[in-house]
């Protein structure tokens, strides 16, 4: 059994050191996936991405295949050949009530007329009135109010039922890009001392249709289709749902999404087939083009600034505007196949699912560049799998999703770029040398942070604070004190003046025994030359030796007093000099 288990932490050894490299890279690619879609996301959350975005969603509608006319539909253009034929701008009352009048007898489903009748043009404007009260076909326009009472809005044309009127605002895009559709809206408050004429258009308590939506409803009649609108705030068109596009779906961030919009699905620039209105007045139509069929009725002429740039703009050098008309026809044709067709609108993921998607691409990409060092062939597969990002994002936008595609594409390079960089860093030892300086730098951090820890630890005993109270009374001690050592210096000072009085005896005395000592110094002289007269000769031995002896030793015994006293002098002299420093210091 013990073999065995060691034989386990052996190959469990062996596999550690031998996949610890790997380990390593794994870790370094996942702390660098996190990192860069950490940042992408917050990039994302204050819209950085979103012209970005937005454009390779343009991109990506102009890529699809494009799809045949909506045969449910016929678009009469007014256009500026019709304009210079009738001879009339605006095109009169009496025009459009002759053009009403001709397509009732064709039998449509129904009838738009995009063209705002909220003030008399020209002549006929009672024999419109009269065709617009009589027909339940025929469905009109409103613009409705920004809130200023300089734009109170359009109202509708006099005579038609509120039910058959819808509003012609879109929501566009910053650069005036429409890709959003208004089905439904609240008109803002008109805020002012001085508030226009109240109607349909510019009233904050109507909940108003778009004139697109109202047109669709009208033919979905037809069909048995009605509207619903769910508990959830949600609008059901029979068994389909027209999901609400929020601020936040897509590449959108933080998008005016108020009111109730949708993406448009475009059908490219050809919605439907398009006539002229000189060729309805005419009668040069066939009329199975217009039986049970929608006719949108509007303006196509570029003077008359009915116009947006659409997603496929981008692609053209002339011919760039769409006519608002148009735009109307394309949201039709996008509701109706949506309910009768199964075409399916787009739809989106939620945000964590954006999330993996882009953290799931930045993986691949850190993964890439730490498996491949030849440059060559690292950028040949950083091509590839970008084309098949790109690639994925497509397929799924053909499928009716819109997912992120810029992103995931700079995820992707950023995160193999960090990764490789890293790498040749790392092999410079640059690495090495900034991670020894960081830690450096943070243990003196720490150390400095544990010495003030420290101080204030002691600072804040007991036994510090019991020193300070031992410290003042010692204070007051040493001053009590210095106060007793200045009395008494003053003291010693009065009487020091007695010193040189004494030192003055001092010497008289050792003056005195020098005296004696020359004289018995002399008297020894004189003792030995008498002596040696009288013999003749010198007498080496016992009387002379004991007439020098007795004044040699008295004459010592007065040179070793004479010392004694030099020395205790010097002392008392020491003694003195060392006591006046004393009292000096204490005073």
């Amino acid at each position: 059994m013990i073999k065995i288990s060691n034989k386990i932490r052996s190959a469990a050894a062996q596999l550690s050191q031998k996949y610890k490299p790997s380990l390593a890279f794994a870790k370094s690619v996942l702390i660098a996936s996190a990192a860069v879609t950490l940042s992408l996301m917050g990039a994302r959350q204050l819209g950085i991405l979103e012209p970005v975005e937005l454009s390779a969603y343009d991109q990506m509608l102009r890529w699809r295949p494009d799809e045949k006319p909506d045969s449910r539909l016929l678009v009469v253009g007014i256009t500026e050949a019709d304009i210079q034929k009738l001879n009339q701008w605006p095109i009169s009352d009496r025009k459009i009530a002759e053009i009403l009048q001709k397509l009732e007898k064709m039998q449509p489903a129904v009838i738009g007329l995009d063209v705002l009748r909220d003030v008399p043009l020209g002549d006929g404007r009672e024999e419109l009135t009269k065709v617009l009260q009589k027909s339940d076909r025929i469905i009109g326009v409103c613009l409705v109010t920004d809130g200023s009472p300089d734009n109170p809005g359009s109202p509708p044309p006099p005579g038609i039922a509120e039910s058959r009127v819808g509003f012609a605002d879109f929501g566009v895009d910053p650069g005036g890009i429409l890709r959003r559709a208004l089905l439904f809206m609240k008109p803002p408050e008109i805020e002012g001392k001085s508030l226009p004429k109240k109607h349909l258009c510019n009233d904050s308590s109507q909940v108003l249709g778009s004139f697109n939506l109202q047109i669709a409803l009208r033919y979905l009649q037809r069909e048995k289709i009605y509207p619903q609108l769910a508990p959830d705030q949600s609008f059901w068109l029979g068994k389909t749902q027209l999901k609400q596009l929020e601020n936040n779906d897509g590449g959108y961030k933080n998008a005016d999404a108020r009111g109730y919009q949708i993406l448009i699905n475009y059908r490219y620039r050809q919605v439907a087939n398009q006539v002229r209105l000189t060729d309805i007045l005419e009668g040069k139509i066939d009329p199975n083009l217009v039986k049970d069929k929608i006719v949108l009725i509007g303006y196509t002429t570029d003077s008359v600034k009915d116009l947006f740039y659409t997603p496929y703009s981008g692609q053209k050098q002339s011919n760039q505007f769409m006519p608002g008309i148009v735009a109307h026809a394309q949201v039709v044709s996008q509701i109706l196949s949506t309910v009768l067709d199964n075409r399916p609108m787009f739809w989106f993921w939620p945000e964590w699912a954006e999330i993996l998607w882009i953290s799931g691409w930045s993986i691949v990409g850190g993964t890439l560049a730490s498996r491949m060092t030849h440059p060559v062939r690292l950028a040949l597969t950083f091509g590839v799998i970008l084309f098949g990002c790109c690639a994925c994002s497509f397929g799924i936008f053909l499928l009716g999703g819109w997912v992120p595609v810029a992103a995931p594409v700079i995820a992707l390079i950023v995160t193999g770029g960090s990764i490789v960089s890293a790498d040749r860093f790392n092999k410079a030892g640059y690495g090495r040398a900034i991670s020894d300086r960081v830690k450096q730098v943070f243990k003196i951090e720490i150390d400095q942070a544990k010495k003030d820890q420290q101080v204030t630890e002691i600072i804040e005993s007991d036994f510090f604070k019991e020193l300070q109270q031992k410290r003042d009374k010692l204070r007051v001690s040493k001053k009590e004190t210095s106060e007793k050592s200045d009395s008494q210096a003053q003291e010693i000072t009065v009487g020091a003046p007695e010193f040189p009085e004494a030192e003055s005896q001092a010497d008289e005395y050792l003056a005195q025994l020098q005296v004696k000592a020359k004289q018995q110094k002399q008297r020894a002289t004189m003792t030995a030359s008498e002596s040696g007269g009288a013999t003749g000769v010198p007498d080496f031995g016992g009387a002379a030796s004991s007439a020098e002896t007795k004044p040699g030793d008295e004459f010592s015994d007065l040179k070793a007093k004479a010392k004694q006293m030099r020395q205790r002098r010097g002392a008392e002299k020491i003694d003195s000099s060392t006591g006046k420093e004393d009292l000096g210091g204490k005073e």
